[in-house]
């Protein structure tokens, strides 16, 4: 895998030299090139060089329940205004602006790609290039508009959006306008039902790096499911899964991972391109690998107590809670950092020698962008919601047994039990009988447990507009309430001055 990951991180930063214009202090950057691109390899490789090169993970993460205070951490200011949700506008890596930066410098590599490809026959190579372009514009919107703006409720959706960009730039400075939440995932959904009827496997080298048949599958099953359209989150999960689920998921203590593993390189089962799991990997600037172990502000053992041994099947009294921790490769901070509890999901690659300054850079991370795991616990959650509680349940059991040995006798009143409780904790735009709320609850435990220090645990937050509350507080400290303004990232202040409207604060 080390050739495969230097290899796409040096293109990345060889198609990066070659953008001109604004340098990314505006909106978008400008799509020119000073070389010519007249191949389509060459527009292949500014494909492969318009996956995202910053990763959501840390900042997403810090904002979670997911996290605690470890006394003697590294204090980090991004971490601290993550942990609060409070607003940071810094340049840096890790940060929201590096993120939306990459999206958006992306989503202009892709525009220009289709506009070269307009100009050559449609053989099935082109054809090729069109899809994975669609995906690709299709999942940066859809990344950018779930961080930033309100969660979709429907078409009549009148909250902000953010702007889709179809066309490469040709001047830097441009007027955007940010549209709905509603206009955006119109825009995403025609582009993936493009992309998904045009990418072909045959012409990627590495796959696992590239929007593939399934890992565009394994997308609109996390897109359809954030617009609640279950049957078409079933119906592309069933692509993805095929006849045996058990044999794509990612297992834990025994199987992929191996009995004798050790802790601290899990990330190289973790980050495998031949993974049963993984479908879609990137690489990343990025120094969470480094920082993971020493953060103040970041996973704990407390928090993994909570996580992973606190959760089951409420209305099972034999399951009511399952003890999980075991199963996963933990490993503790260093001194003199207490209660650091986190596992090694990350690797680090570094382009230069002298990367040991407080702050360094040209690091590289692999981000696991999409997995069969999420595929199959979207399922279950669809099921659920269409009424097909038999088949989200079976889907249950295999899950828990395929993956962490783990025997759940298929009881379907004892398993579709809950108490009216959590009834206004849980609050999608489309509401919940008493039994989905069971399944639901049970499905984000399990999600939240599987992609642990990976941020999509804040997506479930803002999808369901649950409260976070810290125990550890500075003066400023206030609870996030479920409709609080903060869940939304703040538009970067360099997009604001161009002209798109602020979120409320």
């Amino acid at each position: 895998m080390k050739h495969t990951y230097l290899y796409r991180a040096l293109l990345v930063l060889g198609l990066m030299s070659l953008s001109t214009g604004c340098q990314h202090l505006d909106l978008s950057p400008d799509a020119a090139h000073n070389i010519e691109i007249n191949s389509e390899d060459k527009i292949a490789e500014l494909l492969t060089a318009a996956y995202p090169d910053a990763s959501y993970f840390a900042f997403l993460e810090a904002r979670t329940d997911n996290v605690g205070e470890r006394p003697h951490g590294t204090h980090y200011r991004l971490d601290e205004a993550m942990y609060y949700w409070e607003d940071y506008d810094q340049e840096d890596l890790d940060t929201p602006l590096s993120y939306w930066r990459a999206c958006y410098k992306g989503i202009a590599q892709v525009n220009k790609a289709l506009e070269l490809l307009k100009t050559y026959p449609k053989t099935d190579r082109v054809r090729a290039l069109y899809g994975e372009a669609f995906m690709l514009r299709a999942y940066l919107h859809f990344m950018l508009v779930t961080i930033w703006c309100e969660p979709y409720r429907g078409e009549a959706t009148e909250s902000l959006g953010i702007p889709y960009l179809k066309t490469p730039e040709k001047h830097a400075l441009v007027d955007y306008e940010r549209g709905t939440v509603a206009e955006v995932y119109r825009q995403i959904e025609e582009d993936l039902r493009l992309g998904i009827s045009l990418v072909d496997d045959r012409y990627y080298r590495v796959p696992r790096f590239h929007f593939t048949k399934r890992a565009a599958y394994a997308f609109a099953s996390r897109f359809y499911l954030h617009k609640g359209d279950w049957q078409a989150v079933v119906d592309y999960s069933d692509y993805v899964l095929g006849y045996n689920p058990s044999q794509h998921l990612r297992v834990w203590k025994r199987g992929d991972l191996g009995q004798t593993i050790d802790k601290a390189s899990l990330y190289q089962s973790y980050l495998a391109e031949d993974s049963r799991s993984n479908l879609l990997l990137t690489t990343t600037e990025s120094r969470l690998a480094r920082e993971l172990p020493h953060k103040r502000f970041a996973p704990t053992l407390k928090v993994a107590k909570e996580v992973f041994s606190s959760h089951g099947i409420e209305g099972y009294e034999a399951y009511k809670t399952i003890n999980l921790l075991s199963n996963y490769y933990f490993l503790t901070s260093p001194a003199p950092v207490k209660d650091g509890y986190y596992i090694a999901k990350f690797d680090e690659r570094a382009l230069l020698l002298d990367n040991t300054s407080l702050r360094p850079r040209d690091l590289y991370v692999t981000n696991v962008l999409l997995t069969t795991d999420e595929v199959m616990l979207n399922r279950m959650e669809a099921l659920a919601m269409l009424g097909e509680y038999d088949r989200s349940i079976e889907d249950l059991i295999v899950y828990l047994r395929a993956k962490y040995d783990v025997e759940l006798p298929h009881d379907k009143e004892q398993i579709l039990s809950t108490t009216g409780a959590d009834y206004t904790r849980y609050t999608p735009y489309y509401g919940l009988t008493m039994r989905q709320l069971a399944m639901v609850k049970i499905v984000l435990g399990l999600r939240r447990m599987e992609f642990y220090e990976e941020g999509l645990r804040w997506l479930d937050i803002k999808r369901f507009y649950l409260p976070v509350t810290r125990e550890g507080k500075n003066a400023l400290y206030r609870p996030l309430e479920k409709e609080d303004p903060r869940k939304l990232l703040q538009i970067p202040a360099e997009a604001i001055k161009r002209g798109l409207t602020p979120n409320p604060r």
